[in-house]
């Protein structure tokens, strides 16, 4: 098995916002670690976000859709379902789903589960599991992520 790695830094705006409701466009700089033949590790991608917040801000769910490319012409989809709990204000526990959808090679299908610890800056550190549930080989990975505090 063979090290893989992929990182996204991006910025998100929230087009539209209500007390339960928003939608979203985030676009950010893409680097994967071991890409298609004839493609580079760099690229960039593009997501839309709609979400719902439910039992009175506790919970959430959420769709979301990118388009991503790398230099030299390696491109393809992402669909991500996500929900979430959050039981205290310090921590939000979540699954998602994952269908990647490469222009060339075949589709997958991952699921994640994680947990996110917020400090009182509002910043959250991310940490997860993910795994290829379609079949293929699991391509178990470890998710790291941080989360920075929302700004009005």
């Amino acid at each position: 098995m063979a090290w893989r790695g992929e990182a996204v830094f991006a910025f998100k705006h929230a087009f539209y916002r209500t007390e339960e409701s928003v939608m979203a466009l985030q676009a950010g700089a893409l680097w994967v670690s071991n890409p298609d033949e004839g493609c580079s590790e760099g690229g960039a991608e593009l997501r839309f976000l709609a979400g719902h917040s439910l039992a009175a801000g506790r919970a959430f769910a959420n769709v979301e859709t990118s388009a991503r490319t790398l230099s030299g012409g390696c491109e393809g989809a992402r669909v991500e379902v996500s929900a979430g709990y959050r039981p205290t204000e310090n921590w939000l526990a979540m699954g998602q789903v994952f269908m990647d959808s490469p222009v060339e090679g075949d589709d997958s299908l991952k699921a994640q589960v994680s947990l996110v610890r917020f400090g009182r800056s509002g910043m959250g550190i991310q940490l997860g599991v993910r795994a290829r549930i379609d079949g293929g080989e699991p391509e178990p990975a470890l998710v790291l992520g941080l989360w920075a505090a929302p700004r009005d």
